[in-house]
């Protein structure tokens, strides 16, 4: 009976670390970009290798073993990727009530956003909205602030996504919306299947990043606009809002609709 008992023992300890190394298998497959990036952080490769080993519901304790008070910012979109990308049992075992952490709260108070002089984001009124088409038109809930982003598709991406260039884009609160074509100024992050891609501009006053994300395929969406005071972009385009003192909190922004 002993031995019996021994070898279901094996056998657990045996899935255990296959169920372990799942998760680092999807993580690295579909999260890679995102894990490269997350390597340059401290404490982030920590948190990423933990999360391979122990998935999602081991990031508190990943928290405790890599001596970390909190997330690194980097890591909390590798996080987020794994949750959607690698959910079943099998892989990272993400929890039917997951809530993906925050990536960035902002700095409290509104501040002054305005990058330009615009009266506003020149819509098309009659456009159709589409999220995956080369023209988003994006608005806050007060219709004070608004996002208007023409894009190109440069085909599929190596990330089993579609790689989209950004090639003009509007953005700020009315009255105070910039408009920038120029390449050195703005960029579009394309990240896995598209499921959290980013747009960013300098605007020769303030730096900006849209954030477009979609929950899993066919998932719900959500539009978010962040702004720092500093910039100009530094000739890579990050796969996170980034850019050093945040402005106010962040804003969401719904589709503009006929």
């Amino acid at each position: 009976m002993r031995l019996k008992w021994m070898a279901v023992l094996a056998v657990l300890a045996i899935s255990a670390g296959c169920l372990e190394n799942e998760c680092a298998e999807c993580r690295d497959e579909k999260c890679a970009d995102l894990v490269s990036y997350c390597q340059d952080e401290p404490g982030c490769g920590c948190m990423a290798d933990c999360l391979g080993d122990k998935g999602i519901p081991g990031v508190s304790a990943c928290l405790t073993s890599c001596g970390l008070g909190q997330r690194p910012a980097a890591f909390v979109l590798v996080e987020e990727c794994v949750a959607v990308a690698c959910p079943d049992v099998d892989e990272c075992n993400t929890p039917n009530n997951y809530t993906p952490p925050e990536q960035l709260t902002g700095g409290g108070e509104p501040g002054d956003i305005s990058g330009g002089d615009l009266p506003d984001c020149e819509f098309d009124s009659s456009l159709t909205f589409r999220p995956d088409s080369g023209e988003i038109q994006l608005q806050s809930a007060d219709g004070e602030v608004c996002v208007h982003i023409r894009r190109t598709n440069q085909g599929a991406g190596n990330l089993a996504n579609t790689s989209w260039g950004l090639t003009e884009i509007w953005v700020g609160p009315a009255g105070g919306v910039a408009r920038v074509e120029a390449g050195d100024d703005l960029c579009w992050y394309s990240s896995h299947h598209n499921f959290r891609d980013l747009a960013h501009v300098w605007t020769g006053r303030r730096r900006h990043a849209v954030q477009l994300l979609e929950d899993g395929h066919g998932g719900a969406r959500k539009y978010s606009l962040y702004t720092f005071e500093t910039g100009p972009l530094d000739g890579s385009c990050p796969p996170l809002a980034e850019g050093g003192n945040p402005i106010g909190d962040v804003i969401e922004l719904f589709p503009v609709t006929p």
